[in-house]
């Protein structure tokens, strides 16, 4: 008998198989999973949160549970969110709903963009603004940071995510609209693929030696796309 090399408690007549089984396995492992945080009441008027820290609002916390029908029976080991408020706020909702009973780990090297004075403002009348930021990234916003500094935090933790996911099983990060938006320029060089709505959820699987993710729920309607000071 061949012992499996992921389940103790599994063991196998052949060799082949249960290497197979062992390599489908370390797939499943090797995933992060993805949600923007729910609703705040900004988010509701069409303003910038920034590093703005609200929590969220009723519609926020009920969309959040009803993401969990997406995740609940994954075993996820760990939820990482930044220190804001409605990003630690949605991760306590998931992790009370998710059979695996994960830890919550606090990372602002996740934590949104910070857009300064610009947050709490409409994000329309902003468009020009954030694209100009969007297209000289060492161009620091209004007491706020540059999209360079962004992506050099931001970054270093999801590369640091992709070589090290798989050791203990699948994880689940808490981003906002921004951090979902620098994945998706990171996995497909288009801003607009994972441009989510609050408490959509996508999951990010190797590719190679590459990453790409695919969508489970709630990504942007293209008017919203379009409105948004960050679409591409």
């Amino acid at each position: 008998m061949y012992q499996s090399e992921t389940n103790p408690d599994k063991k196998f007549g052949s060799r082949f198989v249960q290497r197979r089984y062992d390599a489908e396995k370390s797939k499943d492992k090797k995933r992060i999973f993805c949600i923007r945080h729910g609703q705040t009441a900004l988010d509701d008027m069409h303003r910038s949160d920034g590093w703005l820290d609200l929590p969220l609002n009723d519609e926020g916390r009920q969309n959040v549970v009803l993401a969990l029908k997406y995740l609940k029976s994954i075993p996820i080991t760990c939820i990482y969110t930044a220190s804001l408020r409605r990003c630690k706020e949605t991760a306590e909702i998931l992790k009370s709903g998710i059979t695996s009973d994960p830890k919550i780990e606090v990372v602002d090297d996740i934590k949104t963009w910070n857009l300064g004075s610009m947050a709490g403002d409409p994000k329309k009348p902003n468009k020009a603004i954030v694209k100009d930021l969007l297209r000289h990234p060492a161009k620091k916003a209004p007491d706020g940071e540059s999209y360079d500094e962004f992506m050099a935090r931001f970054d270093k933790f999801i590369e640091k995510m992709e070589k090290e996911v798989g050791k203990d099983g699948p994880v689940l990060l808490v981003l906002s609209g921004s951090c979902c938006r620098r994945v998706s320029d990171m996995c497909f060089r288009d801003r607009n693929e994972l441009d989510m709505d609050e408490s959509g959820v996508f999951v990010m699987v190797p590719d190679g030696d590459k990453w790409t993710a695919k969508v489970i729920d709630k990504k942007r309607d293209l008017k919203d796309i379009e409105d948004n000071p960050e679409a591409s």
